[in-house]
């Protein structure tokens, strides 16, 4: 064959190869955000967990600061796009192992005397890939966590409320 012929063959496998290759490099991309994301994720709900253990039960910063943002930012998580405290479940467990029915009620002693571990759960979290063509979103599995009470916000000699 003569070169007059080949022109338009190198365009051609170009574009055959530079499509696979593309592609390839948009999937190990993916991959490693879809990585970066769970670990973000499961430090959120440890973090948050570790929070809740020492402090305040009423604090809204705790599910704040859980996933990422500053104390006064209510808004969703600065490091996860479509993460917000409303994703996360918080719930105080006692020796057993039940949900606490009260845990702000000081007194009873089936409120805040009962609580013995904190849990922290994230569920039904969708991944959504960039990869052109492929905008399947994923739903991750759920991250829990659970930790054992500490001081709760309450300082151990006077009963004083310390903030977080």
């Amino acid at each position: 064959m003569n070169r007059k012929h080949m022109r338009g063959i190198y365009t051609v496998e170009f574009a055959i190869v530079g499509l696979l290759m593309f592609t390839l490099l948009f999937g190990v991309l993916e991959m490693g955000r879809l990585y970066f994301t769970v670990n973000a994720l499961d430090e959120a709900v440890r973090r948050g967990t570790r929070l809740a253990a020492v402090c305040n039960i009423s604090d809204p910063v705790v599910l704040r600061r859980a996933i990422f943002n500053a104390a006064t930012d209510a808004g969703t998580s600065q490091l996860i796009g479509n993460l917000a405290t409303t994703n996360l479940t918080l719930t105080y467990l006692d020796v057993n192992g039940a949900q606490v029915a009260n845990p702000a009620d000081l007194v009873s002693v089936n409120g805040f005397r009962a609580i013995r571990y904190v849990r922290l759960s994230l569920q039904n979290f969708v991944f959504n890939l960039f990869i052109p063509g492929f905008g399947v979103p994923i739903t991750l599995p759920a991250f829990r966590a659970t930790l054992p009470r500490e001081s709760l916000g309450r300082h151990s000699d006077s009963g004083e409320i310390t903030p977080c």
